[in-house]
């Protein structure tokens, strides 16, 4: 359209006075209005600088100013609108009559269309799980009628991709009958974590769901070497994101999570639980935790696969789980160095499981290590020592420290001194004993309170 609209300027320009030409700013088109010619305008009268005198074009009429310049329609446009018409409306309508047309045609074919993308998106979906299998190095499952989970250096496929080295961990896990005794032995129903803050437990637990997932839906999984059991559901008990709309407060929706997998589990479930109880208090949230790894426990063959991580060390204390063959403690392992001198090289998470449960969860180092000052890390880990012998706080806190010990014997010494000293002469007048008495107590002061003293 560009290049027509030039080629009309010109010839209009081969018509018009030499002195008129440079008036003529171009020729443009408006749906529904047509062609029309721009010209300069001039500021006192409004019109423009040139309506067509001394040419054949004819009468030049005059339609509406805008942006300093006057559009006119001549004789020229009107011959343009007449060949062409409203070019921009017809291109339109030409546009709806080949969508609708095309529309139709498409309907004719639609099964075997919906069927083609279905199978592109099917094929799609499993070469992105194949070049990403070859990319990130994962490896084929081996899928078996069996309730187990055997996966050796297992990986997390997202989290691998933002820190600097991932350590592998292994998952064994096995429920209900089977004559596979090489996965049976030393398989636990049930796995607890234990272990500090940001050691890997959460991680961990994701893990496992992600590539019992995988495996599932016919991907091959992050992990060295994995045989997965055929998995009904995956169930979870993990704390969600706070929000206001729901209602209801997060150890709420933590109880509901709870019952709904005790409800829904079966032998061939995978069962997630973090963090469970931590949302009220302390006590009664480790007796949840140890009253509902005991429920799934005492289901016998008929227990879900389950992974649970958790601070409520106490639990396993007391030896009320001990009972339960199925049942084994892990926690995430650690280096400590108490003797550095950086609060960032006292704890060093290693990331590796090993069994047993830890003994801490270095929540004072964590807190450390994310700001809060040292004074008030100190004075909660010796609260927690305290705590932890079921001794009397209220004594403890109440007790003085050196410093404060001997900033009292010298407020004891100084009140003796005075109280042991005598003011005035009692056969004194009346009239002198105030005055005698108030420089006696400066005296004696002064002397009490001597660097000598």
């Amino acid at each position: 359209m560009d290049s027509f609209l030039t080629e009309v300027v010109n010839q209009l320009n081969r018509e018009l006075p030499q002195w008129a030409r440079k008036h003529v700013r171009s020729c443009i088109f408006l749906p529904q209005i047509g062609f029309l010619t721009v010209v300069e305008s001039n500021r006192l009268t409004g019109n423009g600088q040139y309506e067509g005198e001394g040419t054949a074009v004819g009468a030049w009429e005059k339609l509406f100013t805008a942006d300093g310049a006057v559009c006119y329609k001549n004789s020229y446009m009107r011959e343009l609108d007449e060949e062409y018409g409203d070019m921009y409306c017809q291109i339109g309508d030409r546009e709806v009559e080949i969508i609708h047309g095309l529309a139709g045609k498409v309907l004719e074919h639609e099964e075997p269309l919906l069927l083609a993308s279905d199978m592109c998106g099917e094929f799609d979906a499993i070469l992105a799980l194949a070049l990403g299998a070859e990319k990130y190095d994962w490896h084929a499952p081996q899928m078996v009628e069996a309730s187990i989970i055997h996966i050796e250096e297992g990986r997390h496929p997202l989290q691998e991709l933002v820190v600097p080295a991932f350590i592998p961990n292994p998952c064994h896990l096995f429920t209900g009958t089977s004559n596979i005794t090489a996965v049976q032995d030393g398989s636990p129903q049930a796995l607890v974590l234990t272990g500090p803050n940001h050691s890997g437990k959460s991680v961990y637990l994701k893990q496992t769901a992600i590539i019992v997932y995988l495996a599932h839906i016919g991907s091959f999984v992050p992990a060295v070497q994995a045989t997965i059991g055929l998995t009904e559901s995956i169930l979870t008990c993990i704390s969600p994101r706070e929000s206001m709309s729901g209602g209801e407060s997060s150890f709420a929706r933590d109880m509901k999570q709870a019952a709904l997998s005790m409800k829904s589990s079966t032998p061939r479930s995978l069962v997630l639980v973090d963090e469970f109880g931590k949302g009220t208090n302390g006590d009664d949230g480790a007796g949840l935790l140890a009253a509902l790894l005991d429920y799934y426990l005492s289901l016998g063959p008929e227990c879900p696969r389950l992974l649970a991580a958790t601070h409520f060390h106490e639990v396993f204390e007391c030896g009320y789980l001990e009972n339960h063959n199925g049942l084994r403690i892990a926690h995430m392992n650690v280096r400590m160095d108490w003797n550095a001198s950086l609060v960032d090289d006292q704890v060093t998470f290693l990331f590796n499981l090993e069994y047993g449960h830890s003994t801490s969860s270095f929540g004072g180092r964590c807190a450390a290590l994310n700001g809060v000052p040292s004074a008030v890390v100190e004075r909660a880990e010796n609260i927690s020592k305290l705590l932890a012998r079921n001794e009397d706080l209220s004594a403890i806190c109440a007790r003085l420290s050196r410093a404060e010990e001997v900033q009292l014997g010298k407020a004891e010494m100084t009140a003796r001194l005075f109280v042991s000293e005598t003011f005035g002469d009692q056969d004194e007048a009346n009239s002198n004993r105030e005055e005698h008495t108030r420089g006696s107590i400066i005296e004696v002061l002064e002397d009490i309170l001597s660097p000598g003293i």
